[in-house]
C-alpha cells in the first residue's frame, strides 16, 4: 500500500481558528522621503529572495520611500563594508541578516545611537543591539517536521501490525555549516528519537536549490534501496526531491520547510501533490515592516526588543481550513 496514503490518516492536525485580518495602519503618509535599505546574507537562498521581493513590495506601497537591498553573498567582511557604505546614506532604516552577528554588532550600535531604525533578522540579528530584531524559532521547524514523521510512520506501523514504530528517514539539509540548518536537523533527530526504531540512513546538504535536492534524493535511493520519510530544509530541495524519486514517490513522505505561496512555495506544492507537508517559516520582513510602519505614524512608540513568530504545519489535513482562514497572524507590535 503507497505510503503517502498514511499521511490523510496520520496528519489530524487541529483545526485553526478564524484568523481576522490585522488592522491596516494609517493612511497618512510620511513628508519627507527615506531610503530603507535590506542588508541580506545570502540572496540565492529562496526564502532571501522572498524576504527581498517581500520588503520591496511593501516599501514602494508607500509613499517617499525608496528601497534598495546589497547582498554579502556569505561573507561577513562585506557585509560590514556594506554595512557602512549603507549608514553613510543615512537611511531612514537598515534591515540586516547578518553573516556573522560580531562582524557587525559595533556599526550597528553606532548607527542605534545615531538614530537610525536597525532591524535584526532572524537569529543572528537577536544577537545584535539593534532597535529590534524578528526572529522564527529554527529548532520548532525541526522539531515540527519530526513530529509530522513520528505521527506519519507511527500510523504506518501500526496498520502493518508491527509492535514497534519504525522507519527509514531521509534528510536533505540546507548547508551543514549554517547554524539555522543545524538547529533543524538537532531538533528534527531529538523528535525522532521518540521512537528507536526510526532511524535516519542519509544526512546531506543540498544548497537550499532544487538541483541539489533532486541529486541529493537520487544519491540517497542509488545508496538505500529504499526509505520511507524524506526531510527537506525548504521546500526548493524538496520539490527537487520529489522530481528525483519518479516512481518511488507514491512510498515515500516528502516534507519540506517555509511554505510559502506560489507556484514553488510549499503551500502550492502541498495543494498539488508534489510534497506532502511544509512547514510555514513566516517571512521575517513582514511583522518589522508592521513596527516600522507604527514608529513612523507614531514617533513616541517604542517597539519591543524582539520579536518572536511561530511557524506553521501545512498538510492535506490543514490545507483547506488555512486556505479559508488565513495563516495565524502576526504579533501585534
Amino acid at each position: 500500500m503507497p505510503f503517502r496514503r498514511f499521511l490523510f490518516t496520520a496528519l489530524l492536525l487541529p483545526v485553526l481558528p478564524l484568523v481576522t485580518s490585522c488592522k491596516k495602519p494609517g493612511e497618512s503618509a510620511d513628508t519627507s522621503p527615506g531610503q530603507v535599505i535590506l542588508l541580506t546574507a545570502n540572496a540565492s537562498r529562496p526564502y532571501e529572495i522572498a524576504q527581498i521581493q517581500t520588503l520591496q513590495r511593501l516599501v514602494f506601497s508607500r509613499p517617499l520611500l525608496n528601497f534598495k537591498t546589497l547582498d554579502a553573498a556569505g561573507d561577513a567582511a562585506r557585509q560590514a563594508a556594506q554595512f557602512d557604505s549603507s549608514l553613510a546614506e543615512k537611511p531612514l532604516a537598515i534591515f540586516i541578516t547578518p553573516v556573522k552577528a560580531d562582524a557587525v554588532s559595533s556599526g550597528v550600535l553606532s548607527a542605534v545611537q545615531s538614530g537610525v531604525m536597525v532591524i535584526g533578522l532572524g537569529e543572528a540579528g537577536a544577537e545584535l543591539k539593534a532597535s529590534f530584531s524578528v526572529t522564527v524559532d529554527q529548532a520548532r521547524l525541526g522539531q515540527m517536521a519530526g513530529e509530522i514523521a513520528n505521527r506519519a510512520l507511527s500510523q504506518k506501523s501500526k496498520e502493518e501490525g508491527k509492535t514497534e514504530v519504525t522507519g527509514r528517514v531521509v534528510e536533505i539539509r540546507g548547508d551543514e555549516k549554517d547554524p539555522g540548518s543545524t538547529k533543524r536537523h538537532e531538533a528534527f533527530v531529538a523528535e525522532l528519537r521518540k521512537h528507536p526504531g526510526i532511524i535516519i540512513v542519509h544526512d546531506t546538504p543540498g544548497g537550499w536549490k532544487r538541483e541539489g535536492g533532486r541529486e541529493r534524493a537520487a544519491e540517497a535511493l542509488r545508496l538505500q534501496k529504499q526509505f520511507d520519510v524524506l526531510y527537506a530544509h525548504n521546500d526548493s530541495m524538496a520539490l527537487g526531491a520529489s522530481q528525483a524519486l519518479a516512481d518511488q514517490r507514491e512510498n515515500i513522505l516528502i516534507i519540506g520547510t517555509d511554505g510559502f505561496r506560489g507556484d514553488e512555495g510549499g503551500f502550492s506544492l502541498v495543494n498539488t501533490g508534489d510534497i506532502d507537508a511544509s512547514i510555514h517559516q513566516p517571512l521575517l520582513v513582514e511583522m518589522s515592516w508592521k513596527v516600522l510602519l507604527r514608529r513612523l505614524e507614531d514617533p513616541a512608540f517604542l517597539p519591543k526588543p524582539s520579536y518572536r513568530l511561530a511557524p506553521t504545519a501545512i498538510t492535506p489535513k490543514s490545507l483547506n481550513d488555512l486556505r479559508t482562514h488565513g495563516l495565524p497572524p502576526q504579533p501585534e507590535p
